[in-house]
């Protein structure tokens, strides 16, 4: 394989802010278990999230592996190709059974996604010469990205007041916008057919991923991938039954069409609030380091869980609507620090790897939640058990909080605080 020209690479460049910004398209996010509902019951729901989070974990990591021995771009065609294949079948499905394997194809695109789209956007820099620019146009491409689910959450709520399917409609034509754009980029670097490789195997290539976490820096900056999945997760799961409580609080009883409209700008604002801080990401980390950059979006979503814990108040909103700002202030620093420190034949499955470890996490802290759920047979959460479990997610990021401040010294070898 010849390797690329520059005006292919430089090409690249330019479309990969679009292929985030069609890749976050998620018009389906306000609706999803509004449209599961409406034809299922609430066992075969949990049932589709279950079958959605197995296949993730069994995918995640072959996935990375899969990019890195075979190609970026093949791999996004795999991920753009599985999604058109969900959103179909979610747009014309109705019974479990075209849900469930919807969900299988949708954990297949985002996990082939995982870590191919960030290694292909560096390694199309880095071969024009514009490794050192990676951080800023992460930031702009994750700008557009959030700008992408923002506008979509909004035109996904009014579209579903049509009809509920209509959402993954939209969905189903941004998929089919992604394939086109990963059609036209090209592989950023001839796929090396090396001794070393091919002796590596599969389990030797998971061998050398774990041991890059001899470096300090990378061990620490892990942990705090891990640890950040878990607690910016956890305002997402719960901030849709906080506000239901509110809306009950002040007897507010919205019609059923008026709901995925509402769902959907609640979310359009939370996530033109988290564009903003992605674009100030990397100047924040130049400003006051990597350390400190990380560490302050942690201590803020610890504060948003505490208060959610706290008090059920119109105010909290307010707070609510920045639930998404530490994960879009830390994601362009953190892949500026890691990605370039990590060799190329290995950065797809470290990245993988990172990612499952994270969503591995999470799901144990959901069961470990679970367990504070009062035994009824209502499935709306009550205001005590959101607020068990709030407070009881925020105790677990303080400790991790207090933990990686104690060893940031850790992180002075990476970028940013070089």
């Amino acid at each position: 394989m010849t390797e690329p020209s520059r005006r292919a690479l430089q090409r690249n460049v330019q479309l990969y802010p679009l292929y985030q910004g069609l890749l976050n398209s998620y018009f389906w996010l306000p609706v999803f278990f509004l449209y599961f509902s409406e034809n299922l019951s609430l066992g075969q729901v949990l049932r589709l999230e279950a079958i959605y989070y197995a296949t993730v974990v069994l995918l995640e990591v072959p996935s990375g592996y899969f990019s890195d021995t075979v190609g970026r771009k093949r791999t996004l065609i795999l991920s753009s190709a599985a999604l058109i294949a969900a959103y179909a079948l979610f747009f014309l499905g109705s019974t479990f059974a075209f849900f469930a394997v919807a969900q299988v194809f949708l954990a297949a695109g985002l996990a082939f996604n995982s870590g191919t789209d960030t290694a292909l956007h560096f390694d199309s820099l880095s071969a024009i010469g514009l490794a050192s620019e990676y951080g800023a146009r992460e930031a702009r491409a994750h700008q557009v990205a959030l700008l992408g689910r923002s506008l979509a959450a909004l035109l996904g709520g009014l579209a579903a007041m049509g009809g509920l399917r209509l959402a993954y409609g939209l969905s189903l034509l941004a998929a089919v916008g992604m394939l086109l754009v990963v059609m036209a980029m090209v592989e950023p670097t001839a796929v090396p057919r090396s001794a070393d490789r091919s002796r590596r195997g599969f389990l030797g290539q998971l061998g050398a991923c774990l041991g890059q976490l001899g470096n300090p820096s990378l061990a620490w900056l892990f942990c705090f991938a891990v640890l950040m999945t878990v607690i910016n997760h956890v305002p997402y799961e719960f901030y849709q039954p906080y506000l239901d409580l509110l809306l009950d609080k002040h007897q507010i009883d919205l019609p059923g069409e008026g709901t995925p409209l509402l769902t959907g700008t609640v979310t359009a604002i939370t996530m033109l609030i988290a564009a903003w801080a992605a674009s100030r990401s990397i100047r924040v980390r130049d400003r006051v380091g990597l350390a400190v950059t990380l560490l302050f979006t942690t201590a803020l979503q610890v504060v948003i869980m505490v208060v959610m814990g706290l008090v059920l108040h119109n105010a909290v909103l307010l707070l609510i609507l920045l639930r998404s700002v530490p994960a879009a202030m830390m994601e362009p620093a953190l892949r500026a620090a890691i990605t370039p420190r990590l060799p190329k034949s290995l950065r797809a499955t470290y990245l993988s790897i990172q990612s499952l470890a994270g969503r591995l996490s999470f799901s144990g802290v959901l069961v470990g939640l679970s367990f504070m759920a009062a035994p009824t047979a209502e499935p709306q959460l009550k205001w005590p058990e959101i607020s068990q479990m709030s407070l009881a997610a925020a105790v677990l990021g303080a400790v991790g909080f207090f933990a990686l401040a104690a060893t940031a010294s850790l992180c002075r070898g990476a970028k940013g605080d070089e």
